[in-house]
């Protein structure tokens, strides 16, 4: 029931973490929340000793992956511009050096915008009514007050999408004409920005925003080069699918030198567009792949073996993350994962073992934990059903029914 996700406390959080912070967040108020909050990021500060601060794991992770992503992005954009330097037309040295900075441009904005959509669990968006009427009770009924927070975070999941969407068109819009060059990059822009809303369109409905935790953890290169074969067998419908619909395009589109072209052109720019658009996908699907790697790569919420700390509270880590981070957090998940790692492998037997210390403590603690989410599950679901009728078959019918929704998203929560 509990596949967690990996995520990672400092190794420099001391057992300084006192019994106040382990209060379940659903009990405190918001005022209350904050200042706890404010207080454990400023005694891990203060306790930081080199190692990585709690809000910076996420950070470092990206900025890793950036990194990366740019290794074969860069790897990528020369084999092609080699593969198509007989077809596309030739141009100076300033004109390709800012062909390849935009081109790496845009898959930043294309890898950030990744980033900010991916989340480790479904999240369902606001509707356009529903953002209406939002608004409507933001002006007459609350009186400038915050809506609800779950309104609120769906209305965020929702603009993230628009973001993303809106990113994918621009980011293939630029990436395909500096990899084809054309001189009627007019043309090939839109029809890249035509693919890239296609793709946007397909990953966000298809729902691959969502991270998927490996249950066996391998090293980084690894985890990366298993999926490459996937990345460009995908990469190769995606471009399909999407040339193919771009093909209608040209029609609406008013060229007055259209006639004048030699067919011989024409056939070349399908190629340069056929070429440039599968290099795209690949790499996006190359760094969706990426991505995930990083994202859910496993983190040790443990101090280090040997180390006094190791010795003494071995478990404080992992626990105050457990407790302290933000639920559904990408962070709680990673810490879920350590302790199923922990907890189904004799890798980190000193850390098991710590569960079971003479006093009863940690176990109660470690239990607690994993009872919050089938906690949450039932809250849910008595929230949902607290109307209906004690008829099993009307229950069945409000679970499948499209309008309830909100009863059927907590069984999709299983990771």
């Amino acid at each position: 029931f509990l596949k967690p996700q990996n995520c990672f406390l400092p190794a420099t959080l001391s057992n300084a973490v006192s019994s106040s912070f382990l209060l379940p967040p659903f009990s405190l108020t918001v005022e209350e929340g904050r200042a706890r909050n404010l207080k454990l990021t400023g005694m891990i500060g203060r306790l930081g000793d080199g190692h990585h601060h709690i809000t910076t794991i996420i950070k470092d992770r990206f900025l890793g992956f950036l990194i990366w992503q740019s290794f074969h992005s860069t790897l990528i954009y020369f084999i092609c511009k080699t593969l198509l330097s007989r077809l596309a037309p030739s141009v100076t040295l300033l004109a390709a050096v800012f062909a390849f900075l935009f081109f790496q441009l845009s898959l930043l904005l294309f890898s950030t915008s990744l980033y900010l959509v991916s989340s480790p669990q479904f999240i369902r968006g606001v509707s356009p009514f529903e953002l209406l009427v939002g608004l409507v009770k933001l002006i007459f009924v609350y009186g400038g007050q915050p809506l609800p927070y779950d309104f609120r975070r769906r209305a965020k999941v929702t603009l993230s999408f628009v973001l993303f969407l809106a990113s994918s068109g621009v980011s293939a819009f630029l990436s395909v004409v500096c990899l084809s060059g054309s001189q009627v990059f007019g043309a090939i822009g839109l029809r890249g920005l035509v693919v890239g809303l296609i793709y946007g369109s397909h990953y966000l409905f298809s729902r691959r925003w969502v991270l998927d935790f490996p249950i066996i953890q391998r090293p980084l290169f690894f985890s990366y080069k298993m999926g490459i074969l996937k990345a460009i067998v995908k990469a190769v419908k995606l471009s399909s699918a999407g040339y193919l619909v771009s093909l209608v395009l040209p029609i609406f589109l008013v060229n007055e030198h259209k006639s004048e072209r030699a067919m011989g052109d024409l056939v070349v720019e399908q190629i340069l567009f056929y070429f440039a658009s599968g290099v795209v996908f690949l790499c996006w699907e190359l760094n969706r792949h990426l991505l995930q790697v990083f994202l859910t790569k496993r983190y040790l919420f443990a101090p280090p073996k040997g180390s006094a700390a190791a010795e003494t509270n071995p478990s404080d880590h992992l626990l105050a993350a457990l407790e302290e981070t933000t639920p559904r957090s990408l962070l709680r998940h990673l810490a879920y994962l350590d302790l199923c790692m922990v907890s189904e492998s004799n890798v980190d037997t000193w850390r098991r073992a710590a569960f079971f210390e003479e006093t009863g403590d940690t176990y109660k603690k470690v239990i607690a934990v994993c009872l919050k989410p089938l906690e949450q599950l039932t809250l849910d679901l008595s929230e949902g059903l607290r109307s209906s009728p004690e008829k099993s078959f009307q229950l069945s019918r409000q679970l499948h029914s499209p309008t309830e929704s909100s009863l059927r998203e907590p069984f999709y929560d299983f990771q």
